[in-house]
């Protein structure tokens, strides 16, 4: 099931031109992945105060058009059936109903210290009971 977020994008996110930065968008990913699993029961910060972590390994976005200053904009989420000690998540910006950056991050599940582990049995069950099907949002991969 996809989970969204919405919000104006702020004048710090833009540049000169009220483009928003690149690297905005990955803050608001980032916003997005932490609410999504707080809306699944499992807030980030007890499940690091547990000892699992999901640090970024991999994240890739395709700019399409740029989002603009004073706009409103949603960021939607999908996530991907986990795949071993590995979720991915989908993403999709949207201003003004064109799409505006599709993307994914890629997390693997760790402890404090950064080794692997498995992800806990109930959380790895609601991830897979939650995740896309195949086709569904994005079908954003990276070229290459």
């Amino acid at each position: 099931m996809p989970h969204s977020a919405e919000f104006r994008v702020r004048y710090a996110e833009t540049d000169q031109m009220g483009v928003v930065h690149h690297a905005a968008y990955f803050a608001w990913f980032e916003h997005l992945r932490t609410e999504y699993f707080r809306a699944l029961g499992f807030p980030y910060g007890e499940l690091e105060r547990q000892g699992v972590c999901f640090p970024v390994v991999e994240a890739s976005c395709r700019y399409r058009e740029g989002a603009r200053y004073d706009g409103m904009v949603r960021v939607t989420g999908w996530v991907r059936a986990p795949q071993g000690v590995r979720v991915r998540i989908d993403y999709r910006v949207e201003q003004e109903g064109r799409v505006r950056a599709e993307a994914y991050t890629l997390h693997a599940r760790t402890d404090a210290g950064g080794r692997p582990g498995r992800i806990p049995p109930e959380l790895l069950a609601r991830l897979a009971a939650e995740a896309s099907p195949p086709g569904e949002g994005p079908s954003f991969a990276p070229e290459g």
